[in-house]
């Protein structure tokens, strides 16, 4: 196998091994609780779920706390009759989810319990009764007081705990952590299992379940009872879930992830007995929210982990875009048909994948780069290479027609002085030399294009755009016969002869890009301007100026820095070509150490 193919599948491996770890861990549980919520909220607004038959709520609200004039620990007579009522208008369950007693207060008042306890016995007589009790001392709940409790009957108190998830939110009516040492019922659950429906302890409210809460008032249901409209609260709740809850706003409140109470729209602190109703409308709707099966969630991490696979690019983003958009709406339509998705972790998985592999192609292309660059940095002209691995060179890409200066220099002599020295002396020679005519060249933006025995070419202005490509050119023409001089005074010192060079600039439109087959391919430059700037290099030679430029490249710096006016001259092969010479002052001293 490839070693680039192990790789991808290891990398692959590694990433669903992650992925897995990370769906089996609660590390985000954060996400996955704020996209619940907005989920949960859009389904709310959008796709509600109705209910066959809504919940009643009887609330004990300040109006009836204004109306009564003894205080709630005093209320037996009045709770009595609203039992005694209910248990005439034949409910299908009452739940009440406000405290009774710890205990009896016939002591303070004589016979005051009598009509509490009748109430409670008439109504679980008629129809279920389930006491909500909240939590008490020692994580028990609070007592009831034995006479109360004994008219109740045995199996009858729920729990009216609610724990809030860490972030301090209320999705589940019941958690490990907040059940009772004598494990009682959550309240909801008691009052469904009456109705006939199940729900595991583990389930999520499902908060898009039915509209919003509203209640009829304590004070006005006592009112139809006294006064003998004892129809009117059967209309209300016959055959329905009836839960009598204090609705006070000295209640402990809790945050839920929607707005539910029509007596306080926008609010997302409500009253405890409201996340308790909300979960028995859950019940005695789709049901809880459960969560999917662990096997089925590793599958998913998973698949989510595949986004490894495929080069980045367009398709790859639009891939990712995708699976965030499926997951999203996958979750929602889950939720929906009760079932739980922890859409943050999955949308996290997926996103970890697609950085990933971004992140190893990033380091192989870097390594890749680097691999090239030390590989072919005698090569090539740093031009040329900062070209290549900047993609603006592309092998198959066809020739581009650019304006561009073309530099030639070739060295007086050389034929005849390799003619008394050894091949190694002169290719140690001109190593020297090529290093100083590369570093004046380069050093100018210039790129070598190719060395021609003792001879080179040079452009500017390709592949690296140049402003001013003539002025460069004739910079480092100066430059080099500046480096030339300073490696005579070393080649004198070893007693051997001088160099002298020639030099022929000119500029005109040329075809750049590569030649050659697939197997060997070169950058260069064809076109009629090189012939000349060649033909310009040998002018050198007999014009008495060791620089030779065409009239466009003079034009192009202005005619300045002392160039000579030679005329038209007669060009070898091609038309007469108005020609200028320089033989630039050498006083300029190049910095120690450049090369």
């Amino acid at each position: 196998m490839p070693r680039l193919h192990r790789d991808i599948l290891l990398g692959f491996a590694l990433i669903c091994s992650l992925a897995i770890s990370l769906m089996s861990s609660s590390l985000l549980r954060w996400a996955d609780q704020s996209i619940y919520d907005s989920q949960t909220r859009w389904l709310r607004a959008r796709m509600p779920s109705t209910l066959p038959q809504d919940v009643v709520v009887i609330g004990v609200d300040e109006a009836a706390y204004e109306s009564i004039p003894e205080p709630y620990a005093l209320w037996h007579r009045h709770l009595g009759e609203l039992l005694t009522g209910l248990a005439e208008a034949k409910p299908g369950v009452v739940g009440l989810a406000t405290p009774l007693p710890v205990r009896s207060y016939d002591f303070l008042v004589k016979g005051i319990d009598a009509p509490l306890v009748d109430g409670i016995r008439r109504l679980s007589a008629a129809a279920p009764l389930v006491v909500g009790q909240p939590m008490g001392i020692g994580r028990r709940l609070r007592p009831i007081a034995p006479e109360l409790l004994a008219a109740a009957g045995d199996g009858a108190v729920a729990s009216l705990a609610i724990c809030e998830d860490l972030d301090g939110t209320v999705r589940r009516i019941n958690q490990k952590r907040c059940m009772t040492e004598d494990k009682h019922e959550p309240f909801a659950h008691a009052m469904a299992r009456h109705l006939g429906r199940e729900g595991t302890l583990g389930g999520m409210i499902d908060y898009s379940a039915g509209g919003e809460i509203e209640y009829i008032p304590f004070r006005e249901a006592l009112g139809w009872i006294r006064q003998g409209q004892g129809e009117q609260l059967r209309s209300r709740v016959q055959g329905r879930a009836v839960v009598v809850a204090s609705l006070l706003p000295t209640e402990t409140r809790y945050r839920l992830p929607v707005s539910l109470a029509a007596w306080e729209r926008g609010s997302r602190t409500e009253p405890g007995a409201v996340a308790h109703v909300q979960a028995l409308r859950s019940l005695l709707g789709r049901g809880l929210i459960e969560r999917i099966s662990e096997p089925l969630a590793l599958v998913l991490a998973s698949l989510g982990a595949l986004l490894w696979f495929g080069r980045n690019g367009w398709l790859k983003l639009a891939a990712l875009l995708g699976a965030g958009t499926a997951v999203i709406a996958g979750s929602t339509y889950a939720i929906w048909q009760g079932h739980y998705l922890r859409a943050g972790t999955l949308l996290a998985i997926i996103l970890m994948a697609f950085l990933a592999r971004l992140a190893w192609e990033s380091v192989r292309h870097y390594r890749e780069k680097q691999l090239l660059r030390s590989a072919f940095a005698g090569h090539v002209s740093p031009q040329v290479m900062r070209a290549i691995l900047g993609g603006t060179l592309q092998p198959d890409a066809d020739g581009e027609r650019t304006r561009v200066t073309i530099l030639f220099a070739d060295i007086r002599g050389f034929t005849a002085r390799s003619e008394n020295s050894t091949p190694e002396a002169m290719i140690a020679l001109l190593n020297r030399y090529y290093a100083e005519a590369s570093a004046a060249i380069h050093a100018r933006g210039g790129a070598i294009d190719k060395f021609i025995g003792d001879g080179l070419m040079a452009t500017f202005g390709v592949p690296q755009p140049l402003p001013a490509p003539e002025r460069n050119a004739l910079e480092a023409a100066q430059d080099m016969l500046v480096r030339i001089a300073r490696l005579n005074t070393e080649l004198a010192a070893e007693g051997l002869a001088p160099l002298e060079i020639g030099i022929g600039i000119h500029s005109g439109e040329v075809l750049a890009g590569y030649v050659g087959s697939r197997k060997r391919r070169d950058f260069t430059v064809i076109g009629d301007p090189v012939n000349t700037a060649s033909r310009l290099e040998s002018m050198s030679k007999t014009a008495g100026y060791p620089v030779i430029c065409s009239n466009d490249v003079a034009a192009a710096v202005g005619f300045a820095g002392g160039l000579v006016d030679l005329g038209t001259q007669e060009i070898k092969g091609r038309s007469p070509l108005h020609v200028w010479g320089w033989n630039p002052p050498l006083t300029r001293r190049v910095k120690k150490g450049a090369a």
